[in-house]
């Protein structure tokens, strides 16, 4: 009895076999990462001085002319400045749904309860469906894996 060696060319078109499905599976992983990442808007701003400043709270509409609403109604965000140098802030907006455009204002709120809203500085965000680098990233792995997986196939066949 003869014992028939493993040739070079299967194991490589098995090996070309694996790393076209390993491909797949990243492709398939980066898409449950995006579907399982909820959408959110990340607001930033920036103060020179902070003159009796209080803190802030954040206005969303739907539209530019709309009723606009606080989303942060139930925690004032503690000013962290003061009247020589401002500060920098970053405030997440969870509570949006993808594809929606929203508009944001902002109000700064004194200690002496007096408020200025800056409705001049309104800005919008449309939050996107999917993260541009997710979609880039999935076709290119997609691809590749199946680039690989029909080479290694093809391969297999022809010994």
């Amino acid at each position: 009895m003869t014992e028939t060696p493993i040739s070079t060319n299967n194991s490589s078109a098995r090996l070309l076999i694996i790393m076209g499905a390993l491909w797949l599976v990243l492709a398939a992983a980066l898409l449950f990462y995006q579907l399982s990442n909820p959408a959110k808007v990340e607001i930033k701003w920036e103060t020179a001085t902070e003159q009796e400043t209080a803190g802030f709270f954040l206005y969303r509409s739907k539209t530019p002319d709309g009723e606009f609403e606080p989303i942060n109604a139930d925690k004032i965000i503690d000013s962290k400045g003061n009247p020589v140098s401002g500060a920098s802030y970053t405030y997440i907006d969870a509570n949006v749904i993808p594809g929606e455009t929203y508009y944001y204002i902002l109000e700064e709120v004194e200690y002496n309860l007096s408020r200025n809203r800056y409705e001049k500085d309104m800005f919008a965000y449309t939050v996107p469906r999917v993260s541009w680098w997710v979609v880039i990233l999935t076709a290119g792995s997609i691809i590749i894996g199946l680039a690989l997986l029909i080479t290694g196939l093809k391969e297999d066949r022809s010994l």
